[in-house]
């Protein structure tokens, strides 16, 4: 999604029971503004962006259901399963200093001794840090893990990020 203020907050499962509820596995591991959506957007396996009610939210044993209006059979809701779910910032939990989304490094310069020398384009897991795809000038992507002595100040004002390691890029 190219939408900077939607943030994917949670991965739609599998549905549950006969009356269309989803299980729902928050992405920050938080579930109070989960509980609290009145509706969300939902981009399905196939990339279709389905905008959702919420209509009930419950937590069973370990997991918390969400049910969508228009969605209250399990065949209706098996669209949704696998899809991920956005929301819109303010309803997303609060930062604490030097928290940010993840949303927010997308577009960042990559800068070397302030000399911008590519785009971060997206993000994945790596075994220790997240790792920044990072599209140089001549169209290759470089992985770069987003911690120290790799990275830097991330200045989301600037619109940049500071690689201290310009080997890394090579």
């Amino acid at each position: 999604m190219e939408n900077k203020s939607l943030l994917a907050t949670a991965l739609v499962g599998k549905t549950h029971g006969l009356d269309g509820f989803l299980k729902v596995v928050s992405l920050s591991g938080e579930y109070d503004h989960l509980a609290s959506l009145d509706k969300a957007e939902i981009k399905t396996r196939e990339a279709k962006i389905i905008k959702v009610e919420v209509e009930d939210v419950l937590f069973h044993k370990e997991d918390f259901l969400m049910k969508f209006a228009s969605f209250s059979t399990p065949e209706k809701a098996r669209v949704l399963s696998g899809g991920v779910m956005y929301i819109t910032r303010d309803k997303a939990p609060a930062l604490e200093e030097g928290e940010y989304y993840i949303a927010d490094l997308y577009g960042l310069k990559a800068e070397v001794a302030g000399k911008a020398v590519g785009v971060v384009c997206d993000t994945s897991e790596g075994s220790q840090a997240l790792l920044l795809h990072i599209r140089m000038a001549d169209g290759h992507i470089r992985l770069v893990p987003n911690m120290e002595p790799f990275v830097g100040v991330r200045d989301f004002e600037k619109g940049s990020i500071e690689i201290l390691m310009p080997e890394v890029l090579e």
